[in-house]
């Protein structure tokens, strides 16, 4: 059985190998001599597509390969019909690579053997891509090939052809075939030639790479999955930190049969990432985890969870069988308990108290509380404090700012003399809890801003009944921790160091260093993927969906 699962993997190197072959065996070895042999038994057309198709097909098989690799059941077709073409041109041009043929015949005889092997649908936005791409591209190097002969070598053109003649040699220029338009040498012959060939090949391997590809299928959340999403969410007491995040427009949503469960995702690099744990109802997660098993295997995609916290990461495990790795932590305050007194909150305690006396100060309100004008205000104010940065983030993000559907939302800001000077903007955690999106300043503002308006946070959910903040995610904080120690090793000590040099420009250790000075409690969070082998690439798509840079005073992945 595990052979079997193993078979398009297999097929997939294999087509690699082969197309490689076609292509080394055509080109590397001397292959005018023989053809000039057999010019005087056949058509020179016959040669010269035959080893123009050797050639098309050899590039064919290496970009189809990674579609058998993803079990792609086009890809699996494409091949056949490929490799059929590319058998077939041999056998015309009486000019055989023994090796070549045998690897083509084993590999046609596995794919039609090991049919079923290749199930998965063709991935969604794809289906007519290519066929686009095709006739733009014919269209374009058809060009191309007028400009050219025309432009380029028009001087060395013997006689005058008509533009029916030029255009009838770019099209059989683009397939190996020689046209009727003559050159004043076998130079500018061979030139025109190789730069047409170049061309047709374009004119293929583009659209056919437009084909087989994996791509990120567009969001298909409607605006009423949207509302339910965060209804959802809001209501629900137990609910992930993360949750209200399932809300951004650029994620899918996979439901349970009654509604009341899903799981937001996005595709990305063939890896089906999911977001956070699963939300809505817990008796329901099990169910929906399964559908979002079986859509991702339906498409061949690798299933994968960023940031799923300790609840939610058993459920995966448990019920996907997967494999999960701690990537971080996120800090909690817990707002009955947070205090600026005491040696451990010093540092605090003097950031908020300089700052004051600089003359900031900063209030807090629910988003929907303030006027349409200070909306509008605080709207330009956080595009303008990305200095050219676009949104950023996944699973701990928003990928908007103040729309109507968030008026739930709680902001802090920071003012000196009347003017905004930095904000915290937190969406809802259930009824009684909040979670920070993002966290801006304007350039050259004060150090201590964040500090007083995290203080300024805490007092105000005091008064309104809000009981946990949510802050920055702090990664490899466990890692900063054991090195820290006396009895960290080596290796312990080595990894830091390596983490901290990349805190250059990822905000590492800074991020998790800011964290830890309110005393926060701490939420694991995970990566959940299949096996050890697809740890990388999950990882990579991870931190492509994330857009993983270092940003201003936060990097919670959000």
């Amino acid at each position: 059985m595990k052979f079997k699962k193993n078979i398009p993997t297999i097929i997939g190197r294999l087509t690699y190998i082969v197309g490689l072959f076609d292509i080394f065996a055509n080109i590397i070895r001397p292959f005018k001599l023989p053809a000039k042999r057999i010019d005087g038994y056949l058509p020179i057309f016959i040669n010269s597509t035959a080893f123009a198709t050797a050639v098309f097909t050899g590039l064919a098989l290496l970009i189809l390969a990674r579609g058998l690799t993803r079990k792609k059941r086009r890809a699996r077709n494409l091949a056949i019909i490929i490799l059929a073409i590319n058998l077939a041109s041999d056998l015309f041009r009486f000019h055989y690579h023994p090796l070549q043929q045998l690897g083509a015949f084993l590999l046609l005889t596995l794919l039609i053997l090991f049919r079923k092997e290749f199930y998965a649908i063709s991935d969604p936005t794809t289906k007519f891509a290519p066929i686009r791409a095709f006739i733009y591209s014919i269209l374009v190097m058809l060009l191309f090939g007028l400009v050219v002969i025309y432009f380029r070598h028009g001087d060395q053109i013997v006689g005058k052809p008509s533009f029916a003649n030029v255009l009838l040699t770019v099209v059989e220029g683009m397939v190996g075939i020689t046209g009727p338009v003559r050159f004043a040498s076998d130079r500018i012959t061979d030139t025109v030639g190789v730069a047409l060939a170049a061309f047709g090949i374009f004119t293929l391997i583009f659209p056919l790479w437009l084909f087989v590809r994996p791509i990120k299928p567009e969001p298909k959340m409607s605006e009423e999955e949207l509302e339910l999403v965060k209804s959802l969410v809001m209501r629900d007491e137990d609910q992930d930190s993360l949750g209200y995040f399932a809300t951004r427009r650029d994620k899918s949503v996979i439901w349970s049969d009654n509604k009341k469960a899903g799981i937001a995702y996005r595709v990305q690099n063939g890896v089906m990432l999911a977001s956070g744990d699963p939300f809505g109802e817990y008796s329901l997660w099990g169910e929906t985890i399964e559908k979002f098993l079986a859509y991702s295997s339906l498409h061949a995609w690798t299933p994968a969870v960023m940031g799923a916290s300790d609840r939610g990461g058993e459920v995966w495990v448990e019920k996907a069988n997967m494999l999960a790795v701690d990537i971080g932590d996120e800090a909690i305050i817990n707002v009955s308990d947070f205090t600026l007194e005491g040696r451990p909150m010093g540092n605090v305690r003097n950031m908020v108290n300089r700052v004051k006396k600089a003359g900031y100060s900063t209030y807090s309100s629910r988003f929907g509380d303030l006027t349409p004008q200070v909306q509008e205000q605080l709207r330009g104010l956080t595009k303008k404090w990305r200095y050219g940065v676009a949104e950023r983030g996944f699973s701990m993000s928003m990928d908007h700012f103040g729309e109507k559907i968030d008026n739930d939302a709680f902001i802090t800001v920071a003012e000196i003399n009347g003017e905004a000077k930095g904000i915290l903007y937190f969406v809802p955690w259930g009824k009684t809890k909040i979670s920070l999106d993002r966290m801006q300043r304007e350039r050259g503002a004060d150090s201590g801003l964040n500090e007083l308006m995290i203080a300024q946070t805490v007092a105000y959910a005091r008064e309104n009944g809000i009981t946990h903040i949510s802050l920055n995610f702090a990664a490899f904080r466990s890692l900063f921790e054991r090195a820290d120690k006396i009895s960290a090793g080596p290796i312990t000590r080595t990894t830091r160091n390596l983490i901290r040099f990349a805190s250059n420009w990822f905000q590492i250790e800074s991020l998790y260093r800011f964290n830890a000075k309110f005393q926060p409690e701490w939420q694991t969070r995970y990566v959940i993927y299949p096996k050890a082998s697809d740890l990388v690439r999950v990882g990579y798509s991870a931190l492509r969906a994330e857009k993983f840079i270092s940003g201003f005073g936060k990097h919670k992945l959000r």
